[in-house]
């Protein structure tokens, strides 16, 4: 609450060390982001999400491409950034990200024949509570580097869910195991499925069913970070 107080009074400020920033940063400083450990390359992004992902659910999940741009730590100044973007209301900073992770996929070369940017649902208690959905945000700051929609319409979340945070990776499992329904218009369609961090990848699983189900041809995801073992 008081790095959201401080950067509402002082925008110019950097969120994690306070200190003013120059004319061309923005909510971070160069110094701090430097911290945030991003991959060098794509596909050595895509090979940790992919081995995130089957880790825990197996060859069977596959999905046609990933990408994400950092490696996620606890404590960390990524996880403060983070966490200032999804529960202090400072949710432009997840435009800006978005933006950012937008224009690293095209740096990488072709990101394939990508339809429309899906993010990852909340429960609209949850919604409501909150007031916004990060992932919705990170995926307009995508749509403006991509030029691609943003199909929030195509998937919603039918069963509240508790937080994933503290769970084990059976229990995020089991927790979001049938959570989102998706919508019969997205048949034929190559969606990419956004989301803010992957954990066990248990939740953009459950989505990614619930939008083959309903026809897509392909899913492909899109975070702007995977937590990495400490």
């Amino acid at each position: 609450m008081r790095e959201q107080l401080l950067h509402l009074l002082f925008p110019h400020v950097c969120l994690v060390c306070q200190k003013l920033l120059l004319p061309d940063e923005e909510y971070c400083c160069a110094s701090c982001m430097e911290e945030f450990e991003p991959f060098r390359t794509s596909s050595e992004a895509e090979d940790v999400l992919r081995q995130t992902v089957v880790s825990h659910f197996g060859e069977h999940f596959l999905f046609e491409r990933g990408w994400c741009r950092y490696q996620f730590h606890k404590k960390s100044a990524l996880q403060q950034v983070l966490h200032a973007m999804k529960y202090e209301g400072l949710f432009n900073l997840g435009k800006s990200f978005g933006r950012q992770l937008g224009e690293w996929m095209l740096s990488g070369g072709d990101i394939g024949d990508i339809g429309c940017i899906v993010p990852v649902p909340l429960h609209h208690l949850k919604k409501t509570e909150r007031s916004y959905n990060q992932s919705e945000k990170i995926a307009e700051g995508l749509a403006q580097s991509l030029r691609q929609p943003v199909r929030s319409d195509l998937l919603v979340r039918k069963r509240y869910t508790v937080s994933q945070t503290g769970l084990s990776a059976e229990a995020r499992k089991k927790n979001s195991e049938g959570a989102f329904l998706a919508a019969k218009c997205v048949r034929g369609c190559h969606v990419l499925l956004v989301d803010d961090v992957v954990t066990t990848g248990s939740t953009l699983a459950a989505a990614a069913q619930a939008l083959r189900e309903s026809g897509a041809e392909k899913v492909s995801l899109a975070a702007l970070a995977v937590a990495v073992k400490e």
